[in-house]
Protein backbone atom coordinates (compact mmCIF):
# COMPACT_ATOMS: atom_id res chain seq x y z
CA UNK A 1 0.00 0.00 0.00
CA UNK A 2 1.44 3.80 -0.88
CA UNK A 3 2.21 6.11 1.47
CA UNK A 4 0.36 9.05 1.96
CA UNK A 5 2.18 12.08 0.61
CA UNK A 6 3.86 13.83 3.30
CA UNK A 7 3.49 17.18 1.01
CA UNK A 8 0.07 16.97 0.72
CA UNK A 9 -0.78 16.13 4.15
CA UNK A 10 1.13 19.48 5.04
CA UNK A 11 -0.90 21.79 2.69
CA UNK A 12 -3.88 20.06 3.92
CA UNK A 13 -3.28 21.10 7.30
CA UNK A 14 -3.26 24.89 6.49
CA UNK A 15 -6.81 24.18 5.03
CA UNK A 16 -7.46 22.49 8.06
CA UNK A 17 -6.41 25.19 10.06
CA UNK A 18 -8.32 28.25 7.73
CA UNK A 19 -11.73 26.32 8.29
CA UNK A 20 -11.73 26.30 11.91
CA UNK A 21 -10.83 30.34 12.64
CA UNK A 22 -13.97 30.27 9.65
CA UNK A 23 -15.83 27.93 12.06
CA UNK A 24 -14.93 30.07 15.19
CA UNK A 25 -15.75 33.21 13.20
CA UNK A 26 -19.34 31.82 12.45
CA UNK A 27 -19.99 31.17 16.18
CA UNK A 28 -21.81 33.96 18.62
CA UNK A 29 -20.45 34.59 22.07
CA UNK A 30 -23.19 34.04 24.64
CA UNK A 31 -22.61 35.27 28.59
CA UNK A 32 -22.95 32.89 31.22
CA UNK A 33 -23.18 32.87 34.81
CA UNK A 34 -21.69 30.52 37.14
CA UNK A 35 -24.19 31.56 40.40
CA UNK A 36 -21.74 30.46 43.65
CA UNK A 37 -24.26 27.74 45.73
CA UNK A 38 -22.36 28.51 48.67
CA UNK A 39 -20.82 24.95 48.48
CA UNK A 40 -17.56 26.07 46.53
CA UNK A 41 -17.18 29.32 48.68
CA UNK A 42 -16.47 31.21 44.74
CA UNK A 43 -18.23 34.55 44.04
CA UNK A 44 -20.43 34.72 41.35
CA UNK A 45 -18.65 34.92 38.32
CA UNK A 46 -19.72 35.29 34.23
CA UNK A 47 -18.18 33.80 31.26
CA UNK A 48 -18.72 33.46 27.67
CA UNK A 49 -19.46 30.07 25.49
CA UNK A 50 -19.72 29.37 22.08
CA UNK A 51 -22.82 28.59 20.41
CA UNK A 52 -22.65 27.59 16.97
CA UNK A 53 -25.21 29.15 14.15
CA UNK A 54 -27.32 26.38 12.12
CA UNK A 55 -25.61 27.81 9.19
CA UNK A 56 -22.13 26.67 10.20
CA UNK A 57 -23.48 23.04 11.49
CA UNK A 58 -22.25 21.73 7.88
CA UNK A 59 -18.60 23.44 8.39
CA UNK A 60 -18.07 22.00 11.16
CA UNK A 61 -19.04 18.10 10.45
CA UNK A 62 -16.79 18.95 7.39
CA UNK A 63 -14.02 19.74 8.81
CA UNK A 64 -14.64 16.91 11.40
CA UNK A 65 -14.44 14.52 8.42
CA UNK A 66 -11.75 16.27 7.17
CA UNK A 67 -9.35 16.38 9.84
CA UNK A 68 -10.13 11.78 10.80
CA UNK A 69 -9.02 11.81 7.04
CA UNK A 70 -5.74 13.86 7.34
CA UNK A 71 -5.16 12.34 10.69
CA UNK A 72 -5.26 8.66 9.46
CA UNK A 73 -3.10 9.53 6.63
CA UNK A 74 -0.14 11.63 9.05
CA UNK A 75 -0.73 9.04 11.66
CA UNK A 76 0.60 6.62 8.99
CA UNK A 77 3.38 8.54 7.88
CA UNK A 78 4.61 9.50 11.68
CA UNK A 79 4.45 5.40 12.37
CA UNK A 80 6.71 4.65 8.86
CA UNK A 81 9.26 7.15 9.69
CA UNK A 82 9.60 8.49 12.74
CA UNK A 83 12.87 6.35 13.28
CA UNK A 84 14.25 5.12 16.42
CA UNK A 85 12.53 7.73 18.54
CA UNK A 86 8.95 6.58 16.60
CA UNK A 87 7.25 5.46 19.39
CA UNK A 88 7.55 9.24 21.32
CA UNK A 89 6.80 10.99 17.77
CA UNK A 90 3.92 8.93 17.47
CA UNK A 91 2.28 8.82 21.16
CA UNK A 92 2.72 12.53 20.54
CA UNK A 93 1.19 12.91 17.72
CA UNK A 94 -1.88 9.90 18.98
CA UNK A 95 -2.35 12.12 21.92
CA UNK A 96 -3.65 14.78 20.72
CA UNK A 97 -6.54 13.58 18.81
CA UNK A 98 -9.15 13.37 21.51
CA UNK A 99 -8.12 17.49 22.19
CA UNK A 100 -8.40 18.51 18.91
CA UNK A 101 -11.87 16.54 18.03
CA UNK A 102 -13.27 18.51 21.30
CA UNK A 103 -12.21 21.88 19.90
CA UNK A 104 -13.29 21.12 16.65
CA UNK A 105 -16.76 20.41 18.49
CA UNK A 106 -16.81 24.20 20.63
CA UNK A 107 -15.56 22.27 23.79
CA UNK A 108 -11.87 22.06 25.65
CA UNK A 109 -12.09 19.36 28.02
CA UNK A 110 -9.47 19.83 29.40
CA UNK A 111 -9.53 23.35 30.42
CA UNK A 112 -13.30 23.29 30.78
CA UNK A 113 -13.89 26.40 28.49
CA UNK A 114 -15.15 27.30 25.30
CA UNK A 115 -15.00 30.76 24.76
CA UNK A 116 -14.01 31.82 21.13
CA UNK A 117 -10.23 33.11 22.05
CA UNK A 118 -9.35 30.70 24.31
CA UNK A 119 -10.36 28.12 22.00
CA UNK A 120 -8.54 29.73 18.88
CA UNK A 121 -5.50 29.69 21.19
CA UNK A 122 -5.55 26.40 21.76
CA UNK A 123 -6.49 24.53 18.98
CA UNK A 124 -3.54 26.40 17.42
CA UNK A 125 -1.18 24.96 19.60
CA UNK A 126 -2.63 21.39 19.31
CA UNK A 127 -2.63 21.58 15.98
CA UNK A 128 0.33 22.85 15.19
CA UNK A 129 2.08 20.60 17.14
CA UNK A 130 0.49 17.86 14.96
CA UNK A 131 1.88 19.09 12.01
CA UNK A 132 5.41 20.42 13.05
CA UNK A 133 5.63 16.33 13.69
CA UNK A 134 4.79 15.83 10.40
CA UNK A 135 8.10 18.17 9.13
CA UNK A 136 10.17 16.65 12.00
CA UNK A 137 9.94 13.47 9.32
CA UNK A 138 10.28 15.03 5.95
CA UNK A 139 14.06 14.14 5.48
CA UNK A 140 13.49 10.59 6.49
CA UNK A 141 10.34 10.51 3.66
CA UNK A 142 12.62 12.22 1.12
CA UNK A 143 15.46 9.93 1.76
CA UNK A 144 13.13 6.65 1.66
CA UNK A 145 11.67 7.90 -1.67
CA UNK A 146 15.50 8.33 -2.98
CA UNK A 147 16.06 4.95 -2.03
CA UNK A 148 12.85 3.65 -3.52
CA UNK A 149 13.96 5.59 -6.92
CA UNK A 150 17.59 4.02 -6.70
CA UNK A 151 16.01 0.56 -6.30
CA UNK A 152 13.66 1.12 -9.39
CA UNK A 153 16.45 2.53 -11.11
CA UNK A 154 18.83 -0.44 -10.11
CA UNK A 155 15.91 -3.03 -11.28
CA UNK A 156 15.88 -1.49 -14.56
CA UNK A 157 19.86 -1.39 -15.30
CA UNK A 158 19.69 -5.16 -14.40
CA UNK A 159 17.29 -5.83 -16.59
CA UNK A 160 18.49 -3.84 -19.60
CA UNK A 161 21.69 -5.63 -18.64
CA UNK A 162 20.82 -9.28 -18.98
CA UNK A 163 18.97 -8.06 -22.03
CA UNK A 164 22.64 -7.27 -23.60
CA UNK A 165 24.20 -10.18 -22.49
CA UNK A 166 21.81 -12.50 -24.10
CA UNK A 167 22.12 -11.15 -27.10
CA UNK A 168 26.12 -11.32 -27.04
CA UNK A 169 25.27 -15.41 -26.46
CA UNK A 170 23.47 -14.92 -29.44
CA UNK A 171 26.55 -13.68 -31.08
CA UNK A 172 24.64 -9.93 -31.77
CA UNK A 173 27.37 -7.58 -31.11
CA UNK A 174 25.31 -4.85 -32.43
CA UNK A 175 22.60 -5.39 -30.56
CA UNK A 176 23.77 -5.96 -27.42
CA UNK A 177 26.22 -2.55 -27.91
CA UNK A 178 23.09 -0.83 -28.67
CA UNK A 179 21.08 -1.79 -25.29
CA UNK A 180 24.60 -1.41 -23.18
CA UNK A 181 25.01 2.59 -24.67
CA UNK A 182 21.25 3.14 -23.82
CA UNK A 183 21.68 1.83 -20.71
CA UNK A 184 24.96 3.83 -20.09
CA UNK A 185 23.34 7.43 -21.41
CA UNK A 186 20.09 7.03 -19.07
CA UNK A 187 22.93 6.61 -16.07
CA UNK A 188 24.91 9.41 -16.81
CA UNK A 189 21.91 11.49 -17.13
CA UNK A 190 20.04 9.80 -14.02
CA UNK A 191 23.17 10.36 -12.15
CA UNK A 192 22.94 14.21 -13.18
CA UNK A 193 20.03 14.79 -11.96
CA UNK A 194 20.89 13.12 -8.73
CA UNK A 195 23.77 15.51 -8.16
CA UNK A 196 21.74 18.38 -9.09
CA UNK A 197 24.16 19.14 -12.28
CA UNK A 198 22.50 21.03 -14.91
CA UNK A 199 22.65 19.18 -18.85
CA UNK A 200 21.74 20.34 -22.46
CA UNK A 201 20.49 18.54 -25.01
CA UNK A 202 22.73 19.56 -26.86
CA UNK A 203 25.94 17.92 -24.78
CA UNK A 204 27.17 14.28 -25.65
CA UNK A 205 27.13 11.93 -23.48
CA UNK A 206 30.92 12.08 -23.28
CA UNK A 207 30.66 15.99 -23.02
CA UNK A 208 28.47 15.09 -20.12
CA UNK A 209 30.49 12.27 -18.70
CA UNK A 210 33.62 15.14 -18.19
CA UNK A 211 31.74 17.35 -16.59
CA UNK A 212 30.71 14.62 -13.74
CA UNK A 213 34.13 13.79 -13.91
CA UNK A 214 35.56 16.95 -13.41
CA UNK A 215 32.68 18.12 -10.61
CA UNK A 216 33.76 18.99 -7.39
CA UNK A 217 30.74 17.68 -6.06
CA UNK A 218 31.04 14.16 -7.33
CA UNK A 219 33.18 12.10 -5.34
CA UNK A 220 32.16 8.45 -7.25
CA UNK A 221 33.47 8.84 -10.23
CA UNK A 222 36.18 8.21 -10.73
CA UNK A 223 39.24 6.87 -14.11
CA UNK A 224 36.85 3.33 -14.65
CA UNK A 225 33.80 5.56 -15.44
CA UNK A 226 35.83 7.55 -17.85
CA UNK A 227 37.60 4.31 -19.54
CA UNK A 228 34.13 2.82 -20.26
CA UNK A 229 33.00 6.30 -21.92
CA UNK A 230 36.40 6.02 -24.20
CA UNK A 231 35.45 2.35 -24.99
CA UNK A 232 31.75 3.54 -25.83
CA UNK A 233 33.36 6.28 -28.09
CA UNK A 234 35.65 3.26 -29.84
CA UNK A 235 32.73 1.26 -30.11
CA UNK A 236 30.50 4.05 -31.06
CA UNK A 237 32.92 5.31 -33.87
CA UNK A 238 33.18 1.26 -35.18
CA UNK A 239 29.28 1.22 -35.21
CA UNK A 240 29.75 4.58 -37.76
CA UNK A 241 31.41 2.36 -40.60
CA UNK A 242 28.89 0.50 -42.42
CA UNK A 243 31.40 -2.49 -43.12
CA UNK A 244 32.77 -2.30 -39.34
CA UNK A 245 32.08 -5.49 -36.93
CA UNK A 246 31.99 -5.02 -33.73
CA UNK A 247 34.31 -7.01 -31.47
CA UNK A 248 31.78 -9.41 -29.00
CA UNK A 249 35.03 -9.47 -26.39
CA UNK A 250 34.99 -5.85 -26.61
CA UNK A 251 31.13 -5.23 -26.11
CA UNK A 252 31.13 -7.89 -23.66
CA UNK A 253 33.89 -5.86 -21.40
CA UNK A 254 31.73 -3.04 -22.26
CA UNK A 255 28.35 -4.22 -20.66
CA UNK A 256 30.92 -5.24 -17.35
CA UNK A 257 32.03 -1.82 -17.02
CA UNK A 258 28.29 -0.34 -17.91
CA UNK A 259 27.82 -2.60 -14.48
CA UNK A 260 30.67 -1.91 -12.61
CA UNK A 261 30.20 1.65 -12.73
CA UNK A 262 26.62 1.90 -12.11
CA UNK A 263 26.44 -0.53 -8.98
CA UNK A 264 29.45 1.34 -7.36
CA UNK A 265 28.30 4.55 -7.56
CA UNK A 266 24.13 3.43 -6.50
CA UNK A 267 24.98 1.34 -4.11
Amino acid sequence: MESPDIQTCIEEAEKLEKMYMDLLDGTNQRRMKRIDDGSTGMQNVEYRICVINSKNKLLQSTLLEKYNLWYEDSKQLIRKYAGHIRNDKYESFTGLYDRIVSLINLEDTIRKSNERNHLRKEFIACFDSQVSLLHSIKPMVASNRYFQQKTHTIDNLVLDLEKAESLCEQGLASSAYDIASYVLEGYVKTYCAVNRLETSPDESIIEVAQMLHDSSSVNDVDSQFLRTIRIYMTLKDECSKSDSQLDLDVVRDFIDKIREITFLVFW
